[in-house]
């Protein structure tokens, strides 16, 4: 009875009447069928298992317009020039948090990195393509460490740079943040990525280089340094010079 209660609570939380509107928009438009189940639950945002009109799989993100922490949403937001123009109201720092995602994942995917394709986007609900296997997502990483993890670092540190020399500094990596998708790396939640020139860009990148040498390290792997990596990504920068 109790665990009936806090799905209704979440289901709440997560499906107010706002974003039933917005999901039936995206229906309506043509990218949404149905929606399965729950697929993971994240700090701002719940993503769930759709199928699309065609019976293909759908990663559909939801960003919580009522929970949310707007105060640290904000503090990714304020500055950059992508959104200067957003009031400081609720409901418009959720739909620029889901923007900020989706222009943040295009970067990505154009610098040749791994990372879910976006589809569709609508207030605060996005559609992106599905990490998996028929319906069964693919797994974190945390939940399913590489097999060959020396080879995973090198490709991962290389998205670090990859994006940087876009101008993208992802800003949350970690284990938690990696998919294994039959031992191909794929990268997620971009909400908290921030562009080269953002005040908190090289802090964040700092963070992700220290989160993901710490994590191989756990892992068993023999690391290069932080000043090697970091001085690698950041080669040609001036501002970083």
């Amino acid at each position: 009875m109790q665990k009936d209660k806090e799905k209704f609570k979440i289901f709440k939380e997560v499906f107010d009447e706002s974003t039933m509107k917005t999901i039936y928009k995206l229906s309506s438009d043509g990218y949404i069928d149905y929606i399965i189940g729950p697929i993971s639950t994240g700090k701002e945002a719940n993503v769930f298992l759709g199928k699309n009109f065609d019976e293909k799989p759908i990663a559909i993100k939801v960003y919580r317009t009522e929970t949310s922490s707007f105060n640290n949403m904000w503090r990714y937001i304020y500055g950059d020039p992508r959104f200067e123009k957003i009031k400081k109201s609720k409901r418009d720092i959720v739909f620029a948090w889901a923007r900020k995602e989706i222009k943040n994942l295009e970067i990505a995917i154009n610098a040749g990195v791994n990372a879910p394709e976006p589809i569709a986007l609508r207030n605060n609900v996005l559609v992106m393509q599905f990490i998996g296997d028929d319906d069964t997502p693919a797994p974190s990483a945390k939940n399913m460490p590489p097999k060959n993890p020396k080879r995973w670092m090198e490709i991962i540190l290389e998205y670090l740079k990859k994006m940087y020399e876009k101008g993208l500094v992802h800003g949350d990596i970690s284990e938690y943040n990696i998919l294994n998708f039959n031992e191909v790396p794929y990268l997620i939640d971009f909400g908290q990525g921030v562009i080269k020139g953002y005040p908190l860009a090289d802090e964040l990148l700092r963070k992700d280089i220290e989160n993901i040498l710490k994590w191989f390290k756990k892992l068993g792997i023999n690391t290069p340094s932080f000043e090697k990596v970091y001085k690698e990504i950041i080669k040609g920068d001036i501002r970083n010079g």
